[in-house]
């Protein structure tokens, strides 16, 4: 077989196979069969879906055919994702980051490359209307987690019914002062019917209390609050111990003081308090009296 003929049978495998994939995306049998066939004619896609379905894969393999295939096979996904930022599984795009041109563009209609998409990272990409109307989309009705996203831009998304884990780019506490538009975001995103996990990154001590205060707080939903370097936070409502809060370095312990008490707003049941530096009694001391109004603590 030559390579126009290759070429040719091919593109009508992939005509013929990748709807029964984007209309069941969780089954390999139909994508192997679709790999085999692509495997007698030469193309990449096949051995590439063949090896990332493996239970031995091999990585190096896997690198070299990316590197050069990579960025054709993300062209289906459009004009609104960042090149060579998407991650593949089974052969087949699950990870993807919004480029900076999505913030000035009118997204097009999702085509149906999208189905297989699990993950947006929007990374702190201004939104606008269309894009919640573009989230709404049937085509994006497995995308699950969703990172990047500007605490402003979440009133707006609108209630993607499929997302169940969100990241929002903080902080929220300190941009309330002096104007109420976010204040409400964790309220609004209590409406998501099936998130489960919300994680707040660059967080500050107030947006614990805001959330602590909110809507949300009364939901079954994980929480998470990190300002990376100094201490993290972790409301898990199902979890053994409710609550765990993390002090990372000595400079954030009057602001560890103040997370502790916020977090008190979600419940006074379980405390587990773990202190990576050594402190002095005396800090120690009033970290103690920040987790007095808990039920139960746990230091670690």
């Amino acid at each position: 077989m030559n390579e126009a003929d290759g070429e040719s049978r091919s593109a009508s495998i992939r005509e013929q196979w990748l709807p029964r994939v984007y209309a069941n995306p969780e089954d390999d049998g139909v994508r192997l069969v679709m790999a085999d066939q692509l495997l007698e004619t030469g193309d990449p896609l096949g051995e590439f879906i063949v090896l990332q379905c493996a239970a031995a894969p091999d990585p190096a393999r896997i690198d070299a055919l990316l590197a050069r295939h990579g960025r054709r096979w993300e062209l289906p996904l459009g004009d609104l994702i960042e090149r060579g930022a998407t991650r593949f599984e089974r052969g087949l795009p699950v990870a993807v980051r919004m480029s900076r041109d999505a913030a000035r563009l009118i997204p097009a209609e999702p085509g149906p490359a999208w189905c297989t998409v699990r993950e947006l990272d929007w990374a702190v990409v201004p939104w606008s209307v269309v894009h919640g109307q573009w989230l709404a989309h049937p085509h994006l009705r497995g995308v699950t987690r969703m990172r990047g996203v500007e605490p402003f831009w979440a009133r707006l998304m609108g209630q993607p019914p499929s997302v169940h884990r969100l990241e929002l780019c903080g902080p929220i506490g300190p941009q309330t002062r002096g104007r109420t538009a976010p204040a409400d975001v964790f309220d609004i995103l209590a409406l998501l019917p099936n998130l489960s996990w919300l994680e707040l990154r660059d967080a500050d001590a107030d947006d614990v209390r805001l959330c602590a205060s909110s809507k949300l707080a009364t939901k079954p939903v994980r929480f998470d609050a990190i300002l990376r370097g100094h201490w993290a936070l972790t409301v898990n409502p199902g979890g053994q111990v409710p609550m765990e809060a993390t002090l990372v370095s000595e400079r954030a312990v009057g602001t560890f003081e103040r997370v502790l008490r916020a977090a008190e707003g979600f419940g006074p049941r379980g405390l587990r308090v773990r202190c990576e530096p050594k402190l002095d009694a005396t800090r120690l001391q009033r970290l103690r009296r920040a987790a007095s109004g808990f039920s139960r603590v746990e230091w670690v």
